[in-house]
């Protein structure tokens, strides 16, 4: 009686505790295009109203790019910046990216900032302050509840705050759009003194901007997305907008005095300078719908279900960069399958000591041995310790911890994204990136990709035995064989191992 009493009450109070998205008054707005003697519409005039389709576009691999590129942009912004993130962190990067929406705002911007509120720790108060600005509109998509702290929201809620969006991109004057696979933080702008992320990006001018803007008011209007101010309540004592002003002109000017700062400065004049040169190629945007976020949403209907049919009709190869690859039976039959029908699968994910998340190499680790049964040609990224300091032109490869997602289709698609191949971008996060149709592209890309794969991975394959085994090419342009994992770290196998019995893989 006393269990059945204890388990009755417990149901109660979480009953009680729990709480939906909060439902009070908001807007409806629209994306905004710059007039035609912005800056910005000066610059990408060539690639407006184009009757045959095409759009310019140029890929960021180098960190640093990718932060100037956003904060140039951000200067020459007259109209409105549309911006949708996973993360914000609260730090160099961070603060830099979000000085330079208030001064954009300062000089009459639109600015609409779209979180995820899986990691906004710390930035509250910030958040509450840049919200009393005239020109700054800030939302937080599927927002846990502050009243009993997220630990204990996302156990009451977790069947929709296991649910987050994933997508990345950033709009400036509805012309030009970034679309990639990088958060806003030091790791993804190469600002860390230690380990970065590599990542990638897309830059684009045309009328692919045009599906940005559309895809963003859809997450933008949708019950999911919530006023920041009816989710944080406010201190008494929290910073007000001058406070967080002059702190963030303080932080920039302290940055600029620095080593990294004096070489974003210098990006960001060059850029200014000599605008980047585009690549004419179609370009077709890929993007869940935020109704993916209640759990709903038909299989039809999501990011995989568009990007198969493209999958489906894979020719010759299929190069595959995935910093999260956790395939499972049915991925693995996929590529199988097109292995079986003369296709040339090649995949590149982190090794152990790479990776930042051990669960998710443990999950793939379990598919491995049927991949390599298959034919596929598999690669797992080295530590960043034991790699040159080498960055692949196209795919984003350097002394870094792998996080770009890209595929290369036949030489002739290449695809830069958010989407994981894994089942949490497949079922469960939102999830977005850009199809381009460019042979010019895609070869550059898959050449240089594979020329570089050895100097920077670990070769995965089956030996005579049936063993695994795995080569690294060394500086003396000679393959180490190893008869077992090559592993930095025990701690981190130990963590791999116990992970990997844990019936977690469907949420990886």
């Amino acid at each position: 009686m006393f269990r059945f009493l204890s388990a009755f009450f417990l149901c109660v109070f979480l009953a009680s505790c729990s709480s939906q998205l909060p439902e009070g008054p908001r807007t409806t707005s629209a994306a905004l295009s710059a007039p035609a003697s912005a800056p910005l519409s000066q610059i990408t005039r060539m690639w407006q109203g184009r009757t045959d389709g095409t759009s310019g576009v140029h890929i960021i691999s180098n960190g640093i790019d990718a932060l100037a590129l956003r904060l140039g942009l951000a200067e020459q912004a007259v109209t409105s910046i549309d911006a949708q993130y996973y993360l914000l962190h609260n730090d160099e990067a961070g603060r830099l990216f979000t000085d330079a929406l208030l001064r954009a705002a300062d000089r009459g911007v639109r600015v609409r900032l779209l979180l995820d509120d899986m990691d906004t720790r710390g930035y509250d108060e910030a958040t509450h302050a840049l919200e009393t600005h005239p020109n700054i509109e800030i939302r937080l998509f599927n927002p846990f509840a502050r009243s009993h702290g997220k630990a204990l929201s996302a156990l009451l809620e977790f069947r929709r705050i296991n649910r987050r969006m994933h997508n990345k991109s950033m709009t400036f004057d509805g012309r030009v759009t970034i679309v990639g696979g990088r958060n806003i933080g030091d790791e993804y702008f190469s600002a860390r003194e230690e380990s970065n992320y590599d990542d990638l990006d897309l830059l684009a001018a045309g009328p692919v901007v045009d599906d940005v803007g559309r895809t963003f008011d859809s997450y933008w209007n949708s019950r999911y997305a919530v006023p920041a101010s009816q989710v944080i309540t406010p201190k008494e004592d929290g910073a007000d907008l001058e406070t967080v002003r002059t702190a963030l002109a303080r932080h920039r000017q302290r940055i600029a005095l620095t080593p990294y700062g004096g070489a974003l400065l210098d990006h960001i004049a060059s850029l200014k300078r000599q605008p980047l040169q585009l690549t004419a190629a179609r370009a077709t945007l890929l993007a869940d719908p935020p109704e993916k976020a209640a759990g709903e949403l038909p299989a039809s209907e999501t990011f995989a279900a568009s990007m198969l049919p493209y999958v489906n009709g894979l020719e010759s190869e299929f190069l595959v960069v995935s910093a999260y690859f956790v395939p499972r039976d049915s991925g693995t039959a996929l590529l199988r399958a097109l292995e079986e029908r003369g296709v040339d699968v090649t995949v590149l994910t982190n090794s152990l000591d790479a990776t930042d998340v051990p669960a998710v190499y443990a999950h793939y680790a379990h598919s491995r041995r049927d991949l390599l049964e298959a034919g596929v040609d598999l690669w797992e990224l080295r530590a960043e310790k034991e790699r040159p300091d080498r960055t692949l032109s196209g795919l984003g490869l350097s002394r870094s911890a792998l996080h770009a997602k890209a595929f290369v289709l036949d030489r002739k698609l290449l695809f830069i994204g958010s989407f994981n191949w894994d089942p949490r971008s497949v079922r469960i996060n939102s999830e977005m990136g850009i199809l381009v149709d460019s042979p010019a592209l895609a070869t550059q890309a898959a050449v240089n990709f594979k020329k570089l794969l050895p100097e920077a991975a670990f070769h995965v394959q089956l030996g005579e035995d049936g063993r695994m085994q795995w080569l690294e090419h060394d500086a003396g342009n000679r393959w180490r064989l190893y008869r077992s994992e090559p592993i930095l770290s025990q701690m981190r196998a130990t963590t791999a191992w116990l992970t990997g019995l844990l019936p977690i893989g469907g949420q990886l």
